[in-house]
């Protein structure tokens, strides 16, 4: 039996050894947009530009900060997020191998984007001074007539139920793929390729939108035509000098694909439709305010709170245990669950203030809702 320990230990040593070498370049890429959302943090917090200084506020510099951390979380969790499942080291190492092909591939295409537009403005003065008038005017617009209306704000709330929708789409299409024998010959199971298929989405459209955000705020002139569509379309005022909240709200959801499923799709839901619910309900049918003299309603508040308790409910109850590789709880492990979701939703929606709630939503509810699960295991 001693005898096996050195070769056991030799083992694990060259199963980290690969995955880690496999892993690094994504490791790379999350730590560099990690270091340039911070360094943008400091800057904002030093600046003196009027300009700057007009679009943001004393809570900007935290909720960079968080942005930039997030970056720096998803980093450090990438070697491990394959070593919970069933796949087998060198089934991880594929799943590694094929993850980083990929999203550097595609993020190869948005950075060329970018480079194709530098060239293009340098050689051409007239289409530099173009797009430099654009910028200018965007600038203008969002100072002076700028109103987020509710079309706006729907449009913003749309575009954060994607993460949600995305996750059922991969889990649907794992189960699709199951009989046809591909797992076992890659090594790995339908846990490890639902995985896959949601951090790659993810993340690659992390990487896409964070690249165009840099673009938008550093070389205005560089950003292509689609970033600034999907942009204009959806910002507020106070993200105009600053990384918009898209990219930290998905990377919120990298802690919790180590906990059951029915956790992680709910973080999903209720930092996104629960907070659309709350918002939207509170604007078109708010008329008791809560604090006084606050934007936000019983009502809005209501919404929020029911929506959340459902949704977690409903996916406890909807998802089988066997099929997806949690231990079930009894039903008033469940309605605990739902319930402190509810609560940490309302304890945000009613004090957060300043620090981006797209950040502390799906964090927060995440983590008391794996407290109470644990505490019911």
């Amino acid at each position: 039996m001693l005898n096996r320990y050195p070769v056991i230990t030799r083992q694990l040593m060259n199963m980290v050894f690969h995955l880690t070498a496999s892993s690094i370049p994504i490791v790379i890429v999350f730590f560099i947009y990690g270091s340039i959302h911070l360094h943008h943090a400091f800057s904002l917090r030093r600046t003196t530009e009027e300009e700057v200084l007009l679009f943001i506020n004393p809570s900007t510099f935290y909720n960079e900060v968080l942005a930039s951390s997030l970056f720096f979380a998803s980093g450090i969790l990438w070697p491990f997020i394959y070593s919970l499942t069933s796949a087998t080291p060198t089934g991880m190492e594929f799943l590694y191998m094929l993850s980083t092909i990929l999203l550097l591939a595609i993020s190869l295409l948005w950075w060329m984007q970018g480079i194709y537009n530098y060239f293009r403005c340098r050689k051409n003065t007239a289409e530099m001074e173009k797009r430099q008038e654009e910028e200018r005017k965007i600038c203008e617009y969002y100072c002076s007539e700028f109103e987020l209306t509710i079309q706006v704000d729907l449009k913003r709330k749309a575009l954060h139920l994607l993460p949600g929708f995305v996750i059922i789409l991969i889990q649907v299409l794992s189960f699709i793929i199951q009989p046809s024998g591909f797992y076992e010959a890659m090594q790995i199971d339908r846990e490890s390729f639902g995985i896959f298929g949601e951090v790659v989405v993810a993340y690659a459209f992390v990487f896409m939108l964070g690249y165009a955000d840099l673009l938008r705020l550093k070389a205005f002139y560089q950003l292509p035509n689609w970033a600034k569509r999907w942009f204009f379309s959806s910002i507020t005022r106070e993200e105009v000098k600053s990384f918009i909240s898209s990219c930290p709200l998905v990377l919120t959801l990298t802690p919790f694909l180590f906990a059951p499923f029915p956790i992680f799709i709910s973080v999903a839901f209720v930092s996104s439709l629960s907070d659309a619910a709350a918002n939207l309900v509170g604007r078109k049918y708010g008329k008791h305010k809560f604090p006084k003299g606050s934007k936000k309603s019983i009502e809005g508040y209501i919404a929020g709170v029911t929506s959340s308790f459902l949704l977690v409910v409903m996916f406890f109850s909807v998802l089988p245990p066997e099929l997806f590789n949690y231990k079930a709880i009894p039903p008033i492990g469940v309605i605990s669950i739902a319930s402190m979701a509810s609560f940490i939703f309302f304890m945000i929606d009613l004090f957060s203030s300043g620090v981006s709630d797209n950040i502390l939503n799906p964090l927060l509810t995440g983590a008391g809702m794996v407290v109470v699960y644990l505490l019911f295991n």
